[in-house]
């Protein structure tokens, strides 16, 4: 009986450290599609960039910091979502750059392209599908 109580011991020892060591993506690492998303400008020129990764991994950076940093882990149904909305806009949206002052971003990047729609704070015919999209990516990140 006491073998069998180590035996399990042991057992259960060994999937806890296996779990503990299974893989996170770091951005740095990760080759798939994800969608980059922020707002930057103004008088300090600041810049707040986020990351959304296909497996619900969310990072953010400020122009200020050397790394981003992970921000909690997004609903599975959720991100699948947001993918297909942004890869709807992109489908319909190539490329607009508009900037202002202000400004606000949002990027869809995979193993091969990239494409990107910018636009300022005033700017009138900025994609309403584009608007509505970055506001649903920031709602991620005020649930923090």
């Amino acid at each position: 009986m006491l073998i069998i109580k180590r035996l399990l011991l042991f057992c259960l020892s060994i999937n806890l450290f296996l779990l503990s060591c299974s893989p996170k993506m770091t951005l740095e690492k990760y080759t798939k599609k994800q969608i980059i998303f922020g707002s930057g400008g103004g008088f300090t020129n600041l810049v707040n960039e986020y990351h959304l990764l296909e497996n619900g991994q969310l990072f953010h950076k400020k122009s200020t910091d050397s790394v981003f940093g992970e921000l909690k882990k997004q609903k599975k149904d959720s991100v699948k979502l947001l993918f297909d909305k942004t890869k709807v806009l992109f489908d319909e949206v190539k490329d607009f750059q508009e900037p202002g002052n202000t400004y606000y971003f949002i990027k869809w990047e995979n193993e091969t392209s990239q494409s990107k729609i910018i636009w300022g704070a005033s700017k009138e015919n900025t994609p309403i599908a584009a608007k509505e999209l970055y506001k649903e990516l920031m709602n991620l990140v005020n649930l923090k």
